[in-house]
This record gives C-alpha cells, structure tokens and sequence, in this order.
C-alpha cells in the first residue's frame, strides 16, 4: 500500500530512491513534498515527479554527508573541533536575531528566559535536556498570552 501511495507524490526514481534509503514516512516524503510545495509544482504530474526527487536526493546527499563528516573530524586537530562546537549557539543566534526583528516586544523576554535557563545548566539546577524543553513551551505560552492581550500580533 505504501509503495502506490508515494508512488503518486514521487513517481519512479523518487519511488525506488525512497525504499533504498529508508525512512520513508519521516524524512524522504516530508522533503520530497516540501521540495513541490516551494517549487510550486503538483504532485502526480512529471516536473512534480522530477522536483520531489530532487528533494529526496539532497536529503541522501546530506545524511551521507553527515555520516563522512563525522569520520572528517575525527581526523581534525582539536581546536578546529573547539571552533565547531561555536557553530550552533551562532546558528541559534542568527535565528533569534531574525526572530527578533519582527516581535520587538516578545524578544526581550524571551532572551531573558534563555539566559536564566542557561545559568540554571551551569549552576547543575536544571537538566540540559529539560532547558529545552521549558524554552520552547514557556516560550509559546508567553507568546499566546502576548496575542491573546493583543500585545503582539
């Protein structure tokens, strides 16, 4: 049933590309319809067909990219491995610096939750994992609150 299921939204190549890699329903589909939707193309036509393959082919591309990067770094010296480490705070940054150009009010808050849920990291009062988990949730509770007061929009 999967496999004339998918074949409608990714035709042959996407098809046999699918079941190769594996992962099919959480990461091969979810691209190759992302892939169509942002190119403006329908599923079940060719150019839709051809678009969805694509998708899924960058996602194999990554996925094995990911697996020889970890082999590369092994092979780096330890300050290159240091300096990497810096790469997803400066990714999280740029996107709340994105995030916060367009809600001026919500922004401040928000930073200021982080902060304090970093320091309790640090201080050994709150799990890693729970810092997470508390940001994203308090932090989308504090944005309704703001909508529902007409604080933002």
């Amino acid at each position: 049933m999967e496999s004339i299921s998918y074949f409608l939204i990714v035709g042959f190549a996407g098809t046999y590309m699918a079941f190769v890699s594996c992962n099919i329903n959480n990461l091969r589909i979810p691209c190759a319809m992302i892939t169509q939707k942002v190119a403006g193309v329908e599923s079940g036509t060719d150019k839709g067909s051809i678009v969805a393959t694509l998708g899924m082919a960058v996602s194999i591309i990554l996925a094995a990219g990911s697996f020889a990067g970890g082999q590369v770094l092994q092979q780096q010296p330890e300050f290159v491995v240091k300096a990497l480490q810096l790469l997803l705070p400066a990714l999280f940054s740029a996107i709340f610096v994105q995030f916060a150009t367009s809600k001026f009010k919500l922004a401040p808050i928000i930073l200021a939750l982080c902060l304090f849920l970093a320091i309790g990291v640090r201080k050994g009062f709150i799990p890693g994992f729970a810092s997470t988990l508390i940001a994203v949730f308090v932090s989308i509770a504090i944005a309704i609150f703001f909508y529902k007061k007409n604080i933002i929009k």
